[in-house]
């Protein structure tokens, strides 16, 4: 593989200066902002209250997480500077833009960057962002397999258009496309959101938001993808939006069955043009 940025490589990014464009459309800072790498909460904002309620053991319940299949250097003490592009999508939580990036001081290394996504907290979703930041720490073996490659969560004080806390973002591996609707399904795609499905039980990760909208395509020309460290295949499609995510010590079939049925309710919807909700 070629010589592509690690994940705990950078340790700042600068959003550069930009505008709102005629449908006010925020597209950056006037000025340029300097975000921070935070250390992501401990795993223990995600537990369920199942898990809350209880006295959980998690060494007892199951094994430790397996280390990722690749390798991770030292962290590089980079800066990303970050130019918006378009945005990608709004959700609950947050905005998904396009960027270029660029580390224009001290790449020794010759860091290659890959494409890339912001995703920025909205007004009062600082704490959701966060606790997806979390979530991808704790899925760092499957990174690059299963979910995007996160490479990092930053945050910074902006008066301007954030004067109600730190905005809060997170910089992510840029992926493909959804599922189209009212296609057929692409040949094994069933199969590897349900082994995806299964590598986060084996974490005991609940989705909490599984949907469509949270299924993309490996990206064409991106980053290739790893091998599953739990089944050893390399998946075409990936799982994102983690900020409703739940890790609990309920027993691995319980959580295996709750996916199983839930999943093949959103898959066998698509084709029909019309998916399943999670409040259907």
């Amino acid at each position: 593989m070629e010589n592509y940025l690690p994940i705990n490589a950078l340790s700042a990014a600068i959003l550069v200066s930009g505008k709102i464009d005629s449908k006010e459309q925020w597209t950056g800072p006037k000025i340029p902002v300097v975000l921070y790498r935070q250390d992501p909460p401990p795993a223990n904002i995600l537990d369920d209250a199942y898990t809350r309620e209880g006295d959980p053991d998690y060494t007892d319940s199951y094994p430790p997480c397996p280390s990722p299949l690749f390798e991770i250097p030292s962290p590089a003490g980079l800066t990303l500077h970050i130019s918006l592009g378009k945005l990608i999508s709004e959700g609950r939580t947050g905005m998904i833009y396009e960027c270029e990036c660029a580390i224009p001081h001290g790449n020794e290394m010759g860091y290659k960057i890959p494409p890339m996504v912001i995703k920025i907290a909205k007004q009062f979703r600082t704490k959701d962002i966060t606790k997806e930041a979390t979530a991808y720490e704790c899925m760092t073996c499957i990174q690059g397999s299963v979910v995007p490659r996160c490479y990092g969560f930053f945050q910074a004080r902006m008066f301007d258009y954030f004067d109600f806390g730190p905005v809060s973002l997170l910089v992510l591996e840029k992926l493909g496309d959804l599922f189209e609707l009212g296609e057929p399904l692409p040949n094994g795609a069933m199969t590897d959101m349900k082994d995806a499905c299964s590598d986060l039980m084996n974490l005991r990760i609940i989705h909490g938001d599984l949907r469509w909208a949270n299924m993309l395509s490996v990206l064409e020309g991106g980053l290739p993808s790893l091998p599953s460290p739990f089944t050893g295949k390399t998946y075409g499609w990936r799982l994102i939006d983690f900020d409703c995510a739940e890790r609990t010590t309920q027993n691995l079939p319980w959580v295996q069955t709750s996916y199983d049925e839930y999943l093949n309710r959103v898959l066998e919807s698509i084709p029909w043009g019309d998916p399943v909700e999670p409040w259907d």
